[in-house]
């Protein structure tokens, strides 16, 4: 996927994870918000879509939120949706060397790698260096008070980057994970090629390698539990947050959720060029389309989201 396809996919998932985030453990997360300025990091950040949302629903309201992402263009790409989101809701709007400020949150776009980031070195996009070390979110070089990771966890080996990821929170800190994928794609109705494609979609998931590094799982959300045991930061709140696209009775798509589940036939049948007989693969993947052009193909998604606190950054 392109950069500026991405970008389109990131915009039009926007709606898709509204429905799904889970509302029991956004309520914790709404509940422990420090009553101040927050300092939050979001790790994997892409367009900015989770700043938006937590302003639109009342989450936040001031405080300084680092955007992290390993795509330059894409933290570009960021700066001007989250423009553009806040100027068409009367939102003041101030262009920062490092960022952009919306009312009262500056928001700070890091150019980095997870792994990297949490390792120090780190960049700020508008070229100034941020304090080196794992500092987490503050510009002072101040550790996080929040940390968000939305569908982000299991495309990282989590045993491996979740101790690193905790150190950048400050005592009693925050996390909040979503979207959390774990183990579940179906596609309405069934297609016989449904099992063998899905069996192979999840075995590729579970070997996925990215930066050299083992990139994710196809159970991240189920094992998210027993991980965060293990560091000792359990969750206080869990729920689904499964993504459910379908047609209204028109035959149409909600907004541009139709684009999203074109992008994921695309990226199964990418993951599968070599796993799968290619003339299955095309059979299956032209029927799905076909089901998604006259508005039948219903595409879920199961996954979890999580949120907690650590009394101490783990060792």
């Amino acid at each position: 996927m392109t950069t500026g396809s991405y970008a389109r996919y990131l915009a039009a998932k926007k709606t898709v994870d509204d429905r799904a985030i889970n509302r029991h453990v956004l309520g914790e997360l709404r509940r422990l918000m420090p009553a101040a300025e927050p300092r939050i990091l979001e790790v994997g950040a892409g367009l900015g879509t989770m700043v938006a949302r937590l302003l639109e629903w009342r989450v936040i309201s001031a405080g300084e939120y680092t955007v992290l992402d390993v795509d330059r263009q894409l933290l570009d790409d960021c700066r001007g949706w989250l423009s553009g989101w806040a100027s068409e809701r009367g939102l003041s709007v101030e262009q920062l060397g490092d960022g952009v400020r919306l009312g009262d949150v500056r928001v700070r776009l890091v150019e980095a790698e997870i792994g990297d980031y949490v390792g120090g070195g780190q960049h700020g996009v508008g070229g100034s260096h941020v304090a080196g070390g794992n500092h987490g979110a503050g510009s002072d070089g101040a550790l996080a008070d929040v940390l968000i990771a939305n569908a982000v966890l299991d495309l990282v080996d989590v045993p491996t980057a979740l101790p690193g990821l905790l150190r950048l929170l400050a005592p009693a800190g925050l996390y909040w994970f979503t979207i959390n994928y774990d183990g579940e794609t179906i596609f309405q109705p069934d297609h016989p090629l449904d099992d063998e494609i899905m069996r192979a979609y999840h075995r590729d998931m579970d070997e996925r390698v990215r930066y050299g590094r083992p990139a994710g799982e196809s159970r991240t959300g189920r094992h998210l539990f027993g991980h965060l045991r293990t560091v000792g930061a359990p969750p206080l709140a869990s729920g689904p947050s499964d993504w459910v696209v379908h047609a209204g009775p028109d035959g149409t798509y909600p907004d541009d959720e139709a684009y999203v589940v074109d992008q994921v036939l695309t990226t199964i049948q990418h993951a599968l060029k070599d796993r799968v007989d290619a003339t299955d693969l095309a059979e299956w993947a032209g029927a799905r389309r076909s089901q998604l052009a006259t508005g039948e193909l219903v595409y879920i998604a199961h996954q979890l989201d999580v949120a907690g606190r650590i009394m101490q950054p783990p060792s």
